[in-house]
């Protein structure tokens, strides 16, 4: 159903996917800087990427559907976030995000540290409506109460006014799975049937 290309999204390089070869170049800089170690000179973008999923370092893959360019996946450390494309006349939009944690930072510890789930799941943590006024919905895997954050733009005659607001849910459909593989992504991509199934997030 997907092709896939081991290439990243770049606004500022006038909204387009980048070539595979531009993004390992910035992942390897990001990782180590000026001085990236022998080992990885010459390394394909697809052996990157199977290395920094082992080792749970950031790796970037986007999909293709029709040929065209249909989301982007970065895999970090912390978190799996998905960007999602719409083409326009003036370049390639970002129209939604999601943001899956792989833990939760804990505010109780002197550091205030990450603390890996222990479950091989990672949580569906965000979610950002990108066009027009937007949206951003935050989910908090460690509340019961309070857990839904939303924050978005309405316009009522002309006026523009930022509404935030919390709420409760039953997040508990918000666990997925950990991808398997370094290319394990397609029951995250589908982000509609994955919304229908919440009844956190709003329609």
């Amino acid at each position: 159903m997907y092709t896939t290309k081991f290439a990243d999204y770049n606004a500022t390089m006038g909204e387009i996917i980048m070539s595979e070869e531009t993004t390992l170049e910035v992942l390897l800089s990001n990782e180590f800087g000026l001085k990236v170690p022998t080992q990885f000179s010459n390394i394909s973008p697809e052996d990157w990427a199977k290395y920094a999923f082992e080792n749970n370092l950031e790796y970037v893959i986007t999909f293709y559907k029709d040929q065209k360019p249909y989301a982007t996946v970065s895999n970090t450390t912390l978190s799996i976030s998905i960007k999602y494309y719409e083409e326009k006349e003036n370049g390639l939009k970002v129209y939604l995000s999601t943001n899956f944690m792989k833990g939760y930072i804990d505010t109780g510890s002197k550091d205030n540290g990450f603390v890996p789930y222990d479950n091989n799941k990672i949580f569906l943590s965000q979610i950002d409506r990108i066009g027009g006024l937007g949206q951003t919905i935050l989910f908090y895997s460690q509340k019961k109460k309070n857990n839904v954050f939303s924050e978005e733009f309405t316009e009522t005659n002309g006026n523009v006014e930022l509404v935030e607001q919390f709420g409760t849910a039953d997040l508990s459909k918000h666990w997925f799975d950990t991808p398997k593989n370094y290319l394990d992504y397609e029951a995250l991509l589908d982000y509609q049937n994955l919304f229908n199934q919440l009844p956190s997030v709003p329609a």
